[in-house]
């Protein structure tokens, strides 16, 4: 009994052990990849060559083609030729586990599909619809995630960019409504999908409550919602309000 004890408890700590080495290995590659992901919000004429760099080192696949995603986004702006990038990720490597959907590597990477949004927004304003259909292509091979929220968020934004014949309306009201009990989704981040959703109905012209436009004026004032507002090219009808910003009920009445 006491050997049985000693087995048990060094099978623990071995565990233990690995968990905290696997960890603080993604703490390394996760660092970098923040701090790429903050200078292109911060600083963007810099923040390139750091992202490319940071691809060229990364020796985890995971990551490398997290920064991918990153660099995809600059590309654009750079009149770049998209296409190559586009055809190098490997989207498996980011969302599986030895080739299989694992759900807490999914839950890890969650924050990956924001950038899915601001490129397909980004690629639409500039009309590289080449690079906005082959990107989303890929996406779309990932038929394991369609139970997921963030999965049916990229297909309705994308059938609302392209103006498809539903243009992707039914979800993003189901969604802002709350009739999303039946996805999996990162609780952390279902207020941010909202105002995707949100935006992307506001771009679309589609009825919504008016707490969501007004929520739309808080949207604008992230990095991340002024982009994406930006490239819908509704920005300037949501404009960040001010705490000092009163509305006129004169103005009001007389409209």
């Amino acid at each position: 009994m006491e050997i049985m004890f000693f087995a048990a408890m060094f099978i623990l700590l071995a565990y233990v052990t690995y968990r905290n080495f696997t960890l603080l290995k993604r703490y390394r590659h996760n660092k970098e990849y923040i701090e790429c992901y903050k200078q292109m919000l911060m600083e963007p004429e810099s923040a390139y060559d750091r992202t490319c760099t940071f691809i060229e080192n990364e020796k985890s696949l995971e990551y490398k083609n997290k920064g991918l995603m990153l660099k995809l986004y600059q590309q654009l702006d750079r009149n770049e030729d998209c296409v190559p990038t586009v055809e190098a990720l490997d989207l498996k490597e980011i969302f599986y586990r030895k080739g299989k959907y694992s759900k807490q590597q999914m839950s890890m990477s969650t924050d990956v599909f924001i950038w899915v949004y601001l490129i397909l927004a980004r690629a639409r304003k500039l009309s590289k619809f080449d690079v906005l259909n082959a990107f989303y292509e890929k996406f779309m091979e990932l038929d394991q995630l369609e139970g997921r929220v963030e999965y049916q968020l990229t297909k309705a934004i994308y059938n609302a960019l392209c103006e498809k014949e539903d243009a992707g309306v039914e979800f993003l009201s189901s969604l802002l409504d709350g009739g999303y009990a039946s996805y999996e989704y990162e609780k952390s981040l279902i207020g941010l999908f909202k105002r995707f959703a949100a935006a992307t109905l506001a771009y679309s012209g589609e009825p919504m409550e008016d707490y969501y436009k007004e929520d739309l004026h808080d949207f604008a004032s992230t990095q991340i919602g002024k982009a994406y507002l930006n490239d819908l090219e509704i920005y300037e009808k949501y404009l960040p309000k001010t705490e000092t910003e009163t509305e006129d009920p004169l103005k009001e009445n007389e409209e």
